[in-house]
């Protein structure tokens, strides 16, 4: 029994590795302007998302949803969170280092372009593997994905904004500014049956059938997915392996929430697919 619950737990340990080598953090600099009513004070912010490194053919990118990256954003206005370690650490706010916290790097190849979907909540920053952190994954969207049914589960990795960090707090003249760190987490959920009709008219108002399906968001420390926009979905394979090891095929891309943010929205990897073929051609 205990050689069974140790296998268990290192198959979640390398599902949960897999899947982290397969996510970064994305933050755009262009700061958005806010109001914090708390405080009765102005301020500004950078703002986060997720995305998938992933490659079409010779193709390298990394796929996030559109709203991730402001319309006036250029690539150098991009910051990227590689995975920092080859392995997870998990560590408990108070146990939190110095050395436990990375920046992001901003996008230094010259040739990085992005494009933007003009159908769909989805965009793609361009770039070189080269210029990517060394513990990081490129998946073959091209030909490793599937479309889930109902009931079926997906998982995403993401970094939700709730799970943040307060690193440093000051004020210049009448405006706070804080640096805050935030954790990749991670979400399972079954795909829900369609919604209905009245679902769709009041509460569920940007979902398609044909390009989106929805899970519910549940997670023990985190209320709400802002700051998964942009994360993959990945759908494991239930298909027998002779040593076992992480079967798991891209299965979207999350973009939005409904219901006070207890469901998460997923572009369907058909849609997203043809995004990318419409960017790179034919795989």
């Amino acid at each position: 029994m205990e050689n069974i619950e140790e296998l268990k737990r290192q198959a979640g340990e390398a599902s949960l590795n897999w899947v982290a080598a397969n996510t970064v953090g994305i933050v755009n600099t262009l700061r958005t302007s806010g109001y914090d009513e708390a405080t009765n004070r102005r301020g500004d912010g950078e703002e986060i998302g997720t995305g998938c490194p992933g490659r079409w053919g010779t193709h390298h990118f990394i796929l996030t949803a559109g709203h991730v990256i402001k319309a006036e954003a250029q690539p150098t206005d991009m910051r990227i969170f590689w995975r920092s370690k080859s392995h997870i650490e998990r560590r408990s706010d108070a146990d939190l280092r110095a050395e436990d916290i990375a920046d992001g790097i901003p996008v230094s190849d010259p040739n990085a372009r992005i494009h933007r979907c003009k159908w769909e909540d989805l965009a793609v920053i361009v770039m070189d593997p080269k210029f990517a952190g060394e513990n990081t994954e490129f998946f073959d969207i091209a030909n490793e994905w599937n479309d889930p049914a109902v009931g079926e589960f997906v998982t995403c990795h993401g970094f939700p904004i709730d799970r943040r960090v307060l690193v440093e707090e000051r004020y210049i003249g009448n405006r706070r500014e804080r640096t805050i760190a935030v954790r990749p987490e991670i979400f399972s959920g079954r795909v829900l049956p369609q919604p209905s009709e009245r679902e769709l008219r009041f509460q569920i108002t940007e979902y398609n059938p044909d390009l989106h399906y929805l899970v519910p968001y549940e997670h023990p420390d985190s209320k709400h997915p802002h700051g998964f926009s942009g994360a993959a979905a990945w759908w494991e394979s239930d298909e027998k392996q002779l040593v076992w090891r992480p079967n798991f095929k891209f299965a979207g891309v999350c973009t939005c929430c409904y219901k006070k943010g207890s469901v998460e929205q997923i572009v369907k990897a058909s849609a997203a697919r043809r995004f990318l073929e419409e960017v790179f051609g034919a795989a």
